[in-house]
């Protein structure tokens, strides 16, 4: 019966440090300003809400959700992403890596990044 529980344990803490990685662990992208970005296709990871309250011209809105259904827009393409925070940078960046999406860099929508 011990064993059992503690297999268990052992699962709990692996699949807590797995979403603590995915979510939490700093990505190596660097930050850019807006006008770097100028000429490049931008994907816009926010939430809808946060998105249209500081609406971000000529990028592609897909908010982190999303974007497994809209991968394939910009498949092996190299593009820039606009974030509210380090979470969804660091999330919407592994995923799109999973998709073969390369992402130079962030632009932070909020000052805080």
């Amino acid at each position: 019966m011990t064993v059992v529980i503690m297999a268990a344990a052992v699962l709990a803490i692996a699949a807590a440090l797995l979403i603590g990685y995915k979510r939490y662990w700093p990505v190596n992208v660097k930050r850019i300003s807006l006008e770097e970005a100028a000429g490049h296709p931008v994907i816009d990871v926010r939430d809808w809400q946060e998105a249209n309250r500081l609406p971000l011209e000529g990028a592609e809105l897909i908010p982190c959700g999303y974007i497994p259904r809209n991968a394939g827009k910009f498949g092996g393409q190299e593009v820039y992403i606009a974030a509210a925070s380090a979470v969804e940078r660091n999330f919407s960046v592994r995923l799109l890596k999973k998709y073969n999406i390369h992402v130079k860099g962030f632009i932070c929508m909020d000052g805080s990044l």
